[in-house]
């Protein structure tokens, strides 16, 4: 990029970007941008901007043909969706096909605007959508214009000036102690209790529970290696890599969940006998019955039977994530480490979203501000 070249005034500048040129000038408080394939002409545009002057001859016509619902498209089938888990793919897909390109998809990426996008959730706010699909199509749209910036297609990225939708923070109930204990005492000795220990006490999802095999058990050890998960690509469960270095991890078990998976293997051994030739070979810790990968809708189904039985109020199966992160919270363990056991990118999001209000480190803390006032 060669150097940037300040206008006397101090108001702005104008640099090359790729085989345009980009002006931008500090305009009341706002910053204008605009780019054009000759300086000249890129000073002229963001000048006429900041005047208000109504912008006709100025388009690029090789850009200006590009419409944000194509273009958005081939971006995602050609090249976002080999770089994020299929599952996330598949959302955002759903997210342009039923949503954006409906809105917005007609209009030239040119002629995006701050206002389009912002117009666009909140319709779909309107429409009864909640916040977390309004924030998803926000950071797709981000996303892809990100792109379409870096390539020159457009001047500049008009979602960085829109907000990200807020709303409510979903209230979650984690399972407190007893509940925890009523739950894998009641199933033990059972196919659900090692699942259970998973779920409540190490904090797996449900995809990497269901996609753990008996080669990331160590039970000498103590440890579990939380490497890949099972997702439904085409309809077919398939073995997927975790997308983080910090979700794939090790997990260092308790006694008893050591006991309850060397109870687990002993059930799998006896269910491949009873189906002897029809047995499927996955080497899954929590197989359907012919060994093959276990329905996740069956999965969830149990886990609201066994909660039904033991007098739980129902919750999500993810809740049981948020269990276990409170768990070890409330027992002193420190938020980087409850990160690191389940696979967060960051702390922040373990603090955010996952430990919620527990008493003995609170009440631990007033104890210490005691001492030291006494």
């Amino acid at each position: 990029m060669s150097a940037k070249k300040r206008k006397t005034n101090g108001q702005g500048y104008t640099y090359k970007a790729g085989t345009s040129y980009r002006t931008v000038i500090r305009c009341n408080g706002k910053v204008i941008t605009a780019m054009a394939k000759t300086e000249q002409e890129s000073k002229r545009l963001a000048k006429a901007k900041a005047s208000g002057e109504v912008l006709t001859s100025a388009k690029d016509p090789e850009r200006s043909e590009k419409a944000l619902g194509e273009y958005l498209m081939h971006w995602l089938e050609t090249e976002h969706r080999h770089q994020i888990a299929h599952t996330t793919y598949l959302r955002y897909r759903s997210l342009a096909v039923h949503h954006i390109n409906p809105a917005i998809g007609h209009l030239q990426l040119t002629e995006l605007s701050p206002r389009h996008i912002s117009g666009f959730l909140s319709k779909m706010r309107e429409s009864g959508q909640g916040v977390r699909s309004q924030q998803q199509a926000r950071a797709l749209l981000s996303i892809c214009l990100a792109e379409a910036e870096n390539l020159d297609e457009i001047a500049f990225n008009p979602v960085r000036k829109v907000k990200n939708p807020q709303g409510k923070s979903k209230s979650f109930e984690p399972l407190n102690l007893d509940e925890i204990r009523r739950l894998v005492r009641t199933f033990e000795g059972t196919y659900l209790c090692a699942r259970l220990h998973v779920a409540m006490i190490c904090g797996l999802r449900q995809g990497e529970a269901l996609g753990l095999r008996w080669t990331d058990v160590n039970l000498q050890e103590s440890t579990i290696s939380v490497q890949t998960q099972i997702q439904y690509v085409d309809r077919k469960p398939t073995f997927t890599t975790l997308k983080t270095e910090r979700s794939r991890r090790l997990i260092v078990l308790t006694q008893e969940t050591v006991l309850a998976i060397a109870a687990q293997k002993q059930i799998v051994e006896k269910m491949k006998l009873a189906k002897g030739a029809e047995w499927q070979e996955w080497d899954l810790v929590f197989p359907a019955a012919d060994g093959t990968p276990r329905s996740p809708k069956t999965d969830y189904d149990q886990w609201q039977d066994a909660l039904k039985l033991c007098g739980i109020t129902p919750r999500r199966l993810h809740d049981a994530r948020h269990s276990a992160a409170t768990l070890m919270y409330s027992q002193g363990v420190d938020v980087e480490t409850i990160s690191r056991v389940l696979g967060h990118s960051t702390s922040a999001i373990t603090s955010r979203l996952y430990v919620h209000s527990a008493e003995k480190p609170i009440r631990q803390a007033a104890e210490l501000l005691q001492k030291v006032l006494s």
